[in-house]
């Protein structure tokens, strides 16, 4: 049998497949703090400082785990709001939401809400944030949870003059413990396994 003699095709380099767009999310109150942040991703990507003109920080419904308001950006013309901007791929936002609550019908805890913020160096920036999709009554926070807003907010190097404006909002002290389900976001965070 003749042996057959075969010539390799020349190789083409493969293209590196396209980088998925990442998303800067605004985070404000509660996700400021890198405790909260950490157990929901793994290692966040803080980009900026950055404020939103025409909004305020203010509290609303109740929950369970700090024992009073639940925290929401409201219009409020005149006003800012500062806040760090996260870099988040594509499977992190979605793992944030999830945490959040977020459902792409609108029927979730929060919703995805574009805005245009503008960072130290005075460049605007799209951004979005989480934004409760019911409201439910005004509520004062539990002092605990107002407590651990600036915490974070001074772990970021937010103004002075936004950290003073928080210590300023009226909080009632929690009529229990809290955060009440902090070991079991730990426990469910560690199920959820951490491929960021």
């Amino acid at each position: 049998m003749t042996p057959t003699i075969t010539t390799p095709l020349p190789t083409v380099p493969r293209p590196k497949p396209a980088r998925r767009p990442t998303t800067l999310l605004f985070a404000y109150g509660a996700t400021l703090n890198p405790d909260h942040i950490m157990v929901r991703l793994c290692r966040p990507k803080p980009v900026a400082v950055a404020r939103l003109t025409d909004y305020a920080l203010a509290f609303y419904g109740y929950s369970a785990v700090w024992d009073g308001g639940v925290e929401t950006l409201v219009d409020q013309p005149g006003t800012e709001v500062w806040g760090v901007l996260y870099e988040l791929s594509a499977t992190e936002l979605d793992r944030f939401d999830a945490w959040q609550g977020v459902k792409l019908d609108g029927g979730g805890s929060y919703f995805h809400y574009p805005v245009e913020v503008i960072d130290e160096n005075g460049r605007a920036l799209d951004a979005l944030f989480h934004r409760k999709t019911e409201m439910g009554p005004p509520r004062s926070p539990s002092r605990d949870y107002l407590d651990f807003i600036i915490a974070g907010a001074r772990a970021r190097g937010l103004p002075a003059t936004h950290i003073d404006a928080l210590a300023t909002i009226a909080s009632v002290p929690p009529s229990y413990p809290v955060p009440m389900a902090q070991t079991d976001l730990t426990t469910l965070a560690s199920k959820l396994g951490c491929a960021c």
